[in-house]
């Protein structure tokens, strides 16, 4: 059995501090009593400091890290893999987030089972309710198990396991450039100050897989912060699992659902007989077939020949395709034009199927918000 620490990563936010740590006071440890590390970026008030050494952890040792200069997020987040030194598994909270009453549970099972899955990168806590790279909903495929894998890192609540950290450190030390790549997200080359685009870079090129849950073990409030200005107490905000349970995780990716680092679902290579290397899988409309494969599978109207097409009225997405319904709401093309012109966000179809989430996606981010997000998406979607 592993020895697992909580690490809860702070700056200078006393009251969101505070609030995460009265969510692990709650949760459940079974006979275990784990250490809390209290990790503190230097900042121009000592509150945070103050009050880490005040706080009585009842339920194990408690350790509070200072740091004498302020080294920023990414290398505060970066320097937490000093504490493999002492300990197996590190569940990594900022200090923005909640966590589960079953958290631990969950880290527990899921830490023993993967700790030396060589394919295993990390294991999260949150579960995506939204695609962040298309701002569209995001509802993966549920089947028999109590998780799915994802070419996709997690800093909303996540967990470490030693070996497969230091593999990580050692690709880390050597890919610091971090350039607009065909293979990648767009968005993760705006994220300029991020350690997560680098953990989410080599999961996608080396694919490498984060378990994700289906029900939440971890919420988000998006407090204000160094890289957060507006509050966004709601947007990032998901219902938690409650009751302890023994989970059932899947052995590998033959027994797993599994999503690349787009969200985009990977059983449709299979489903349209063909490889990852012909057909770009782009339903979310965000790879743009940037790597030139033969046959590109999308949302977008594109003046190419249709080979075949779908309907778009089940959800999830995939399931159009995997269910093989007829219509004309998702196109599979071949790509036999060297240049092709593309209508963005023209299929009024794929307005309609996501209409039924405009209130609430209104009510999350707000109407400016949203303009704002969708002017700057259309403005940075150029394929070629």
């Amino acid at each position: 059995m592993n020895n697992i620490a909580i690490v809860a990563v702070a700056y200078n936010r006393v009251n969101s501090l505070s609030r995460l740590l009265n969510s692990l006071e709650k949760a459940w440890y079974g006979n275990e009593r784990p250490t809390l590390i209290i990790s503190i970026d230097k900042s121009k008030s000592d509150l945070v400091e103050r009050y880490a050494d005040d706080y009585v952890w009842p339920h194990g040792e408690k350790i509070i890290k200072k740091h004498e200069k302020n080294m920023g997020l990414r290398s505060h987040m970066m320097s937490l893999g000093q504490w493999f030194e002492k300990y197996d598994t590190l569940v990594v909270l900022e200090d923005d987030l909640v966590v589960s009453p079953a958290f631990y549970n969950y880290t527990r099972q899921a830490s023993d089972k993967y700790f030396n899955d060589p394919k295993i990168a990390g294991i999260s806590l949150y579960s995506f309710s939204t695609n962040y790279i298309s701002l569209s909903p995001f509802s993966p495929i549920i089947n028999e198990y109590d998780g799915y894998f994802m070419n996709c890192a997690m800093s909303w609540g996540e967990i470490w396991m030693k070996n497969q950290w230091i593999e990580f450190y050692k690709w880390y030390l050597g890919h610091q450039e971090f350039g607009d790549e065909p293979h990648l997200p767009r968005c993760l080359h705006t994220w300029s100050k991020s350690w997560l685009k680098y953990h989410t870079k080599y999961c996608i090129e080396n694919d490498k897989y984060f378990l994700y849950p289906y029900v939440a073990h971890s919420s988000n409030f998006s407090d204000p912060g160094t890289h957060n200005e507006n509050a966004q107490y709601s947007t990032f905000q998901l219902v938690l699992q409650q009751g302890i349970k023994t989970y059932s995780f899947p052995d590998d990716e033959s027994q797993a659902v599994c999503y690349d680092g787009f969200f985009e679902n990977k059983a449709l290579y299979q489903v349209l007989g063909l490889t990852e290397k012909d057909c770009c899988i782009d339903l979310y409309g965000t790879k743009c077939n940037r790597m030139r494969c033969k046959y590109w599978l999308t949302t977008d109207i594109v003046n190419l020949p249709i080979v075949k097409s779908f309907g778009i009225v089940y959800k999830p997405m995939e399931q159009n395709v995997i269910q093989q319904i007829a219509g004309s709401g998702i196109f599979l093309y071949e790509c036999s034009k060297q240049s092709y012109s593309i209508k963005h966000n023209s299929n009024v179809l794929l307005y309609r199927y996501n209409i039924d989430n405009l209130a609430s996606f209104l009510r999350s981010y707000g109407l400016v918000n949203i303009v704002k997000m969708y002017l700057k998406k259309l403005k940075t979607k150029i394929c070629f």
